[in-house]
């Protein structure tokens, strides 16, 4: 009897090697992404707004900034707007705070407006995500020139300026 020997040996086979190695690169393509998204949120304009319908805020609306056709260095920015009809847009990213992602990137974008209501002319339920509401049944309440990606009109420039953020006022008829 070997008193030396250990009671257990740790054996890495091929698969779990490649996992450990899969695993590895993804985290440093993750702290990469914390630098990348570093540097974006330093170039992020803040954006306010307010939208209306018909003359009146136009309360629990979905606002969407995509960028144009063409657009390098943009990526999509959203708000709700409140019951004033006002908002303040974000640029989602992964791993950061939210007070860091107010803002949208400097470029020009398409504007899409969407309003989902529940068959019985309801607000959407809180925490309702419009693809739920949708299976219960909600449908879009404003038109397709707002709502729709295609048929959409709505632009707007967001300029990198010194000081102010950017203001967009977005009147529906």
């Amino acid at each position: 009897m070997n008193l030396c020997r250990p009671r257990f040996i740790i054996h890495i086979g091929r698969n779990s090697r490649m996992c450990l190695t899969l695993l590895s690169i993804c985290f440093l393509s993750a702290c990469g992404a914390n630098s990348e998204n570093s540097k974006i949120t330093a170039d992020l304009v803040p954006v306010t707004g307010t939208a209306t319908f018909k003359g009146k805020p136009l309360a629990g609306a979905s606002i969407t900034l995509i960028p144009q056709q063409g657009e390098s260095g943009t990526q999509m920015a959203s708000a709700v707007t409140n019951d004033s009809g006002t908002f303040e847009l974000i640029t989602p990213m992964p791993n950061v705070k939210l007070e860091d992602l107010k803002g949208a990137i400097p470029g020009r974008y398409k504007v899409v407006i969407s309003k989902f209501l529940m068959p019985d002319g309801s607000a959407l339920p809180p925490g309702t995500t419009e693809a739920d509401a949708m299976t219960e049944g909600a449908k879009e309440s404003l038109p397709p020139v707002y709502s729709n990606f295609e048929k959409t009109k709505l632009a707007a420039d967001i300029k990198k300026e010194t000081g102010e953020g950017t203001k967009l006022d977005f009147v529906l008829n």
